[in-house]
């Protein structure tokens, strides 16, 4: 770790200096599994091409819209299927959650101004093998129609 990321996290994130060095600093040196490294990669690809065709054809109320319809829920019955319980339920502050929590963490994530970090939030929960089957199913389905 470099001299200025310490000073961020001393400074302007108000770490204080042994925790930066004895708990933080650690972690940045230990190489990372290829199962997690593949799952950035895929991550890093798969939303851009997701933006890039969604925002260039639809919008990103569509494209949040798109991804809960996949995982079942229903805005006009605020409903949460099992799937998107279960897809939620792999975030850690979310893990204990009821479906009563999470269908109200749901309907507060969907804001309009949150939609975009949702929609990342989303993607970021969902296993390569998900966001592959959902490009084929919203994306390249429709793109042939």
């Amino acid at each position: 770790m470099n001299k200025e990321t310490l000073d961020i996290l001393m400074y302007k994130c108000h770490i204080p200096y042994y925790v930066a060095h004895k708990h933080i600093i650690p972690y940045t040196y230990l190489p990372q599994s290829k199962e997690l490294l593949q799952d950035i990669h895929n991550y890093t690809q798969d939303i851009k091409l997701i933006e890039d065709t969604y925002y260039t054809r639809y919008n990103e109320f569509i494209l949040l819209t798109d991804l809960l319809l996949y995982h079942g829920y229903s805005y006009s019955l605020n409903y949460i299927s099992n799937s998107l319980c279960a897809l939620l339920n792999r975030h850690i502050q979310l893990k204990r959650k009821g479906m009563i929590d999470l269908n109200n963490h749901i309907i507060t994530i969907t804001k309009s101004s949150k939609r975009k970090r949702t929609i990342k939030f989303i993607w970021g929960l969902m296993t390569p093998g998900e966001r592959n089957e959902f490009i084929n199913k919203y994306l390249i389905d429709n793109m042939t129609d």
